[in-house]
């Protein structure tokens, strides 16, 4: 699809504000009730909607910005990746009780800021070395703008659960671009949040196959505690995942169940599937 490998400044901005400006007009078009439905275990879509909005106000944006001036991280009450959690909770009851225009406006205007963050930076900017309390290890700033944009669609296929007729999903109502762009931001965001304390001395290599529209071929090394992602297929593999776009998001987000995934070849599995169902323990915040 000619997306590289490490997205250029431009090509960031394009697909941020797309994700941007589809969330925005996405959220417009959900009424009250809607937005008073359970999207999920913990939140209604409302509260989803304030989550997306504190969490770039009280997390992206000051990250952002202590990165560049080559700070360490300094979020009070967010030190460490096991307090995430607890520490958006709190900025989701912190918006809790604002109007609904108020709360897309905040929304709007906290990742509108950070988007605009990107003018004014060189490409030797976004490589400059960034930390977060959420990650296993060091990334760059260009990884915060990344990470951002994955929060973005993550959050809508939360929020879509409660009215599917007015949120089609984000995969399918891609381009080919960003549906590829998804994935591929997707595969080497994750060993940024690869649980190293989980991985013990593992050592494994999986390729993750998704086929058709948007899709490719990727894989993660895991190996002396930690996880390195890349390109294309990997020989030898231990593991590997077959499936489309649109479904890997749907395991991800929770959506499809792996086992029934499996069993109706929504997802294929190839090499060693023990090592397939140990993925969702060893990337990501949850314990």
């Amino acid at each position: 699809m000619g997306v590289l490998v490490k997205p250029t400044k431009d090509q960031i901005k394009i697909f941020y504000s797309q994700a941007l400006d589809r969330c925005v007009e996405a959220f417009s078009r959900l009424d009250e009730k809607d937005l008073g439905k359970k999207a999920s275990d913990e939140w209604t879509a409302k509260q989803h909607l304030a989550h997306l909005a504190s969490t770039c106000e009280d997390e992206e944006l000051p990250l952002t910005r202590q990165a560049l001036a080559g700070e360490a991280p300094n979020v009070p009450g967010f030190e460490r990746r096991d307090q995430q959690m607890t520490f958006r909770e709190a900025g989701v009851r912190k918006l809790g009780d604002i109007s609904t225009p108020e709360l897309l406006q905040r929304f709007r205007s906290a990742f509108g800021e950070h988007l605009a963050m990107l003018e004014s930076l060189s490409e030797s900017d976004l490589d400059k070395p960034a930390r977060s309390p959420a990650w296993d290890r060091s990334g760059t700033v260009r990884d915060f703008f990344f990470g951002a944009y994955l929060f973005l669609a993550g959050q809508y296929q939360e929020i879509r659960r409660v009215n599917k007729k007015k949120l089609p999903h984000w995969i399918e109502a891609s381009s080919p671009d960003m549906k590829h762009y998804h994935m591929d931001r997707i595969f080497h965001y994750m060993p940024l949040i690869f649980r190293s304390d989980k991985a013990e001395d593992m050592k494994a290599t999986y390729q993750f196959t998704m086929e058709g529209e948007g899709g490719g071929q990727w894989h993660i090394r895991i190996a002396d505690g930690k996880a390195e992602a890349d390109d294309g297929p990997a020989e030898p593999h231990d593991s590997e995942i077959k499936t489309k776009p649109e479904l890997w998001v749907d395991l991800s987000s929770g959506d499809l169940n792996p086992p029934m995934a499996i069993m109706t070849r929504k997802v294929k599995l190839g090499g060693n599937p023990a090592l397939a169902m140990k993925l969702s323990h060893l990337f990501g915040s949850q314990e």
